[in-house]
């Protein structure tokens, strides 16, 4: 059975009519996360100074930040952003025309996080997994910033905006990447109450990375639209740039003899 957020766009302007008119959301987030983590690399020395001003280890440092690029995009999730485009494929939720796209999506994704799905995983996780969630909206507010500036923090009734569906379906994105991504990651320096204010003077320079794995990740020549879903751990993904720039980097033409 597919997974419910296969059923989501994530970039819909293709720059060829050769392939598909879109790229699934899912896709979009790897292809993302992917230019972070090896801009991010653990041996580089961008990672190395970031790391030790934030006093972490520079390869936690990469998974963990790499784990929050693919966050970035949440807001897409909402069934008023899906309405932006219209006729893709009968695969994808059906537009809603009574949802107006009226705030962005970088501020609908924090918000989603902040008032559904960090309260939503804290119910599913153990409660030595779960004392982490309520500690990283700093984070996400770094990655969905990734437009140049940060979201908004104010509330939003988030019923004008996603659908019940749309909600449980980031829900499980988000509990698949935690299997994926942090099955064996060590959660214990989020657990520094003092990290979060050794964040904040670098909070600029890691959405700056935000918006460059982005802008890199959106670049069609070397991050084809794909649209067949293919879970997580399917043999075929690796054919995905996304998933190999985070698994096999040195197969990737555009940070070939970079990785």
């Amino acid at each position: 059975m597919t997974a419910s957020y296969f059923h989501y766009w994530g970039k819909a302007k293709p720059e060829t009519e050769a392939g598909p008119a879109y790229h699934l959301l899912p896709y979009h987030c790897l292809d993302v996360a992917a230019v972070g983590s090896l801009w991010l690399a653990a041996n580089t020395p961008v990672c190395k100074q970031l790391a030790t001003r934030l006093q972490v280890e520079p390869e936690w440092l990469q998974s963990w930040f790499t784990f929050c690029l693919v966050l970035h995009d949440l807001g897409k999730f909402a069934r008023a952003f899906q309405g932006l485009r219209t006729g893709l494929s009968d695969d994808l939720v059906k537009t809603n025309p009574r949802m107006t796209y009226a705030e962005r999506h970088d501020s609908l994704g924090f918000a989603l996080w902040r008032d559904v799905l960090q309260e939503k995983l804290a119910q599913h996780l153990q409660a030595d997994q779960a004392a982490w969630i309520n500690k990283i909206d700093p984070w996400l507010e770094i990655v969905t910033g990734h437009h140049g500036m940060p979201p908004k923090l104010d509330s939003f009734r988030l019923g004008n905006f996603f659908e019940a569906d749309d909600e449980q379906a980031a829900f499980v994105f988000v509990q698949h990447l935690l299997e994926y991504f942090l099955a064996d990651f060590d959660f214990q320096p989020i657990a520094d109450k003092n990290l979060n204010k050794r964040l904040k003077s670098l909070s600029w320079q890691l959405a700056g990375i935000a918006v460059l794995a982005d802008w890199l990740g959106s670049n069609q020549e070397h991050f084809a639209y794909c649209s067949k879903p293919m879970p997580l751990g399917e043999p075929a993904l690796p054919k995905l740039c996304g998933y190999c720039f985070i698994y096999s980097a040195n197969q990737c033409t555009i940070w070939r003899g970079r990785a």
